[in-house]
């Protein structure tokens, strides 16, 4: 019963990662299968909706079963934003001491939605809820980064860059430039740019089709956390936001 429920499970990951219909023959080879195995599996799962056959080709793909349930799935409580990344800002704090949040992109704000407080007396007081901007914090960096390439042009032909400190970046190619970097390695960096004497190290988040929905950021006194730890904590941090993404249903293969 075991392997029939693997297998059946095999040939519907085969049909859904195909970029077309497959045959029986197909699904066979490339699944290892005896062909009568396969058509037997098709059978079943085509009776259930979950596979389809073109009637002119005898060829199978995914059926409207398997979009009806992945949709209603992608409606639970376990997928939910906050819930996942609750759980990692957690462990963040409890391993590094310092404030943990979640951040979204709203227009070009960057709006923290969670956040789980450095137990030291001397801590960050950002609450939930508060919107800063996206270019020169480490949240909103990390979002940046991770947009299409014509997005990120698109807000960075139109977007105002205010200066709030002498360390905030407010040409656009060397925004651009920071950018490319945050991407490269996965993690951005806020080196006293929105506040001075605050730090902070941020990723992104991603959800099933690739996109970046958020950000999962550390921040604290630069006395604590300077640039140096930062740079330190980031591949710490992306960890923590890959988690997420991939309990969202991201693969890093997309």
């Amino acid at each position: 019963m075991v392997q029939s429920i693997d297998r059946a499970f095999d040939v519907l990951e085969a049909l859904a990662l195909a970029n077309d219909d497959l045959s029986v023959s197909e699904l066979s080879e490339r699944l290892n299968l005896p062909i009568a195995t396969v058509h037997r599996l098709l059978s079943s799962l085509a009776a259930r909706g979950y596979v389809t056959q073109e009637a002119s080709t005898r060829r199978y793909g995914p059926g409207p079963r398997l979009l009806e349930i992945a949709a209603r799935a992608a409606q639970s409580r376990r997928f939910d934003l906050i819930r996942i990344v609750r759980a990692e800002l957690v462990k963040l704090t409890a391993e590094t001491g310092e404030t943990s949040n979640l951040i979204i992109r709203q227009g070009d704000a960057a709006v923290y939605q969670e956040q789980i407080p450095s137990p030291h007396l001397v801590r960050m007081f950002t609450e939930v809820g508060q919107r800063t901007p996206l270019y020169c914090t480490g949240g909103g960096k990390a979002i940046l980064s991770a947009l299409p390439a014509s997005e990120l042009e698109q807000y960075l032909a139109t977007g105002r860059f205010e200066r709030w400190t002498n360390k905030t970046i407010t040409d656009r190619d060397h925004l651009r430039t920071e950018l490319a970097i945050a991407r490269e390695r996965g993690f951005a960096i806020d080196d006293e740019e929105r506040e001075e004497g605050v730090c902070c190290v941020a990723a992104p988040i991603f959800d099933r089709r690739g996109q970046v929905v958020g950000a999962i950021s550390l921040s604290g006194p630069s006395n604590r956390l300077d640039r140096v730890r930062a740079e330190a904590l980031g591949p710490r941090v992306r960890a923590a936001a890959l988690a997420c993404s991939r309990q969202l249903g991201f693969h890093t293969d997309i």
